[in-house]
């Protein structure tokens, strides 16, 4: 039963989503290779075009190529599914994804013919995208004050209040920091992916697979890590660590890391998910855009030097990191998510 449980870990065949181009409407302006946060596409002969890194398209469906194309030529066809193993999961799926529909309405209906009708916290909610795109212009911090204010009056477990803020705007500190991010991270990736897909620029062997000891590896590190061995993190770390010109940090000019106090009530995940949603939330509503870098969480635990340098130290702990600053054209916008799984007990 085990062994049947943990089927299927390391890269389980899959079906993915893929990359639809309308090329009439398509103008190359590239937009949609910056917001790719698996680094999967590239500008060909002035058109947007899949770059073919690994075996198949391994997209994430998040669907923030479509958010940024200020064309409407691209579009995402198809789901990720997995129909066996450990990551089983197209069992758990009832049809496709929709667009929001808050009051119930139809999927033929546009999101704007009712959007005078939600509340502006709604229409914040739906709209926020994760913003990988951003100006060179510094946040002021006036903005930055205000973020985390509504990210202090967030609930916490027995209202312990377990955060503290460290807001980088120091280029130079930033630099550093992405420096060590991709150096922890590529040892990541040399023991999870394929090492003929390790660097962008020198495509290798899009059929290559994981050696017998990576498997190995792989069937362990899912037993204490969970999801963070999904091989579509895998896709996200190899992101940042293939190409020597991609930031951690997407060269936002504001870093925000939250820490928690590891000693709160009832643990810390939850209480800082919290604040981090309050602070993502105020800064759209400000025409700020924001993106979570959690790969940077990796680089501090195992970096004391960093920690000293950043002041981290007991009883706080890393908890996760925004990127914040002003979008560099139109970010946000409506995407289509999973349908809910609920179950009514009336």
């Amino acid at each position: 039963m085990l062994l049947e449980e943990y089927r299927l870990i390391a890269m389980p065949p899959a079906k993915w989503a893929c990359f639809v181009l309308s090329e009439e409407k398509c103008n190359g302006c590239g937009r949609c290779v910056e917001a790719c946060p698996v680094q999967l596409l590239m500008v060909d002969e002035k058109k947007a075009r899949s770059n073919e890194r690994y075996d198949v398209f391994r997209c994430l469906t998040c669907q923030n190529c479509v958010a940024v194309c200020p064309q409407g030529a691209v579009g995402i066809e198809g789901d990720y599914r997995v129909p066996e193993g450990f990551w089983k999961n197209a069992h758990l799926f009832c049809g496709g994804k929709t667009a929001p529909a808050p009051l119930g309405k139809s999927r033929g209906e546009k999101f704007e013919d009712y959007e005078d009708e939600l509340t502006e916290t709604e229409r914040v909610i739906y709209r926020r995208r994760s913003n990988r795109l951003y100006k060179k212009k510094q946040v002021d911090p006036g903005l930055i004050e205000r973020i985390i204010e509504a990210g202090r009056f967030a609930p916490s477990a027995g209202n312990n209040q377990p955060w503290k803020f460290i807001v980088i705007q120091n280029q130079e500190l930033l630099q550093e920091v992405n420096r060590q991010c991709k150096k922890t991270l590529l040892f990541f990736s040399k023991l999870c992916m394929p090492h003929e897909w390790l660097q962008k620029k020198t495509p290798g062997d899009k059929t290559a697979r994981l050696k017998r000891w990576q498997k190995a590896l792989l069937w362990m590190l899912v037993r204490f890590v969970g999801g963070d061995a999904d091989q579509r993190a895998h896709g996200g770390v190899n992101a940042v660590t293939s190409d020597p010109d991609y930031h951690t940090f997407f060269k936002a000019p504001t870093v925000i890391l939250l820490l928690a106090d590891k000693r709160a009530i009832g643990g810390t995940e939850l209480d800082m998910g919290i604040c981090a949603q309050n602070m993502v939330l105020a800064a759209h509503s400000l025409g700020l855009g924001s993106c979570y870098v959690d790969l940077i969480t990796k680089t501090i635990v195992y970096n004391r030097k960093l920690r000293q340098k950043l002041g981290i130290a007991h009883p706080f702990e890393i908890a996760t990191a925004l990127v914040l600053g002003h979008p560099k054209g139109q970010i946000d916008g409506i995407v289509e998510r999973e349908r809910p799984r609920i179950e009514w007990m009336t």
